[in-house]
């Protein structure tokens, strides 16, 4: 899709594709199938290849889908009624997961919701079950629950570097690489770029590395972290100049 659109308005070469999580790892699959296409590569919170953990969590939030009673096996389009306390759990699960422990007590603490004594009922609560519930119910209106479960599973399975003949194509590789980890990211911590790192350094593809210090974990590099942005602009800067000095 990415490449249709390029094709269209034009443009035959990019000076970077940037991805952050599902998107890094479109950057780097796009580096390794097309490695004409990309001057350089920006990954954030990204990976070559989820864990085990990571695998579970995203078959925990399919099975809320699956077993929502409205799923039909996926075919609910004809239907009234879709899925939507699975999709709404499932997305309530996944939010935990970007989220940091530090960020999550700074921004809600045990704080309640209503008043200032709890109700001791199984209602919501607690602020964070608020927000939670919140984010569940927005996701509704922009996001399709199967469209979830195959982009859930294109994850747990990718692995373009996990094969002798993936190691191979990285000596076809022609772009240079940024990657960048946030010390708070559990989701893909620190340990997933490092393993990136070493991989592509062993074959010779150039990439530098930083991690960098925030404190609201996976989604971090959604938000206005300041060293963050000034480390992709110092990148894309001297890609820029690589550029216009390889082009005279």
């Amino acid at each position: 899709m990415h490449r249709a659109l390029l094709r269209h308005l034009g443009i035959g070469r990019c000076l970077a594709a940037i991805g952050g999580s599902l998107g890094g790892m479109q950057a780097l699959q796009w580096a390794l199938d097309h490695p004409g296409d990309l001057h350089s590569a920006v990954l954030v919170c990204a990976t070559s290849r989820l864990t085990a953990q990571n695998i579970a969590f995203s078959a925990v939030a399919r099975e809320a889908i699956m077993r929502d009673e409205h799923f039909h096996g996926g075919d609910y389009y004809a239907t009234a009624e879709r899925p939507d306390t699975g999709l709404t759990l499932a997305r309530m699960l996944a939010h935990i997961t970007y989220l940091s422990e530090a960020s999550m007590r700074e921004k809600f603490g045990r704080r309640l919701q209503h008043g200032v004594e709890p109700r001791r009922s199984f209602e919501v609560d607690f602020q964070v079950e608020s927000y939670l519930h919140h984010q569940g119910e927005s996701f509704l209106r922009r996001f399709d629950a199967n469209t979830y479960l195959y982009l859930t599973r294109v994850m747990d399975y990718f692995d373009p570097l996990g094969s002798e003949d993936g190691l191979r194509r990285l000596h076809d590789v022609a772009t240079r690489f940024l990657v960048l980890s946030f010390d708070t990211d559990w989701r893909f911590d620190t340990a997933h770029s490092r393993e990136l790192v070493r991989t592509l350094a062993a074959h010779d593809v150039p990439v530098t590395f930083r991690e960098i210090a925030s404190p609201f974990g996976h989604d971090s590099f959604l938000l206005d972290v300041p060293e963050y942005h000034r480390t992709v602009a110092g990148f894309l800067r001297r890609a820029l100049a690589e550029v216009r000095g390889a082009t005279g």
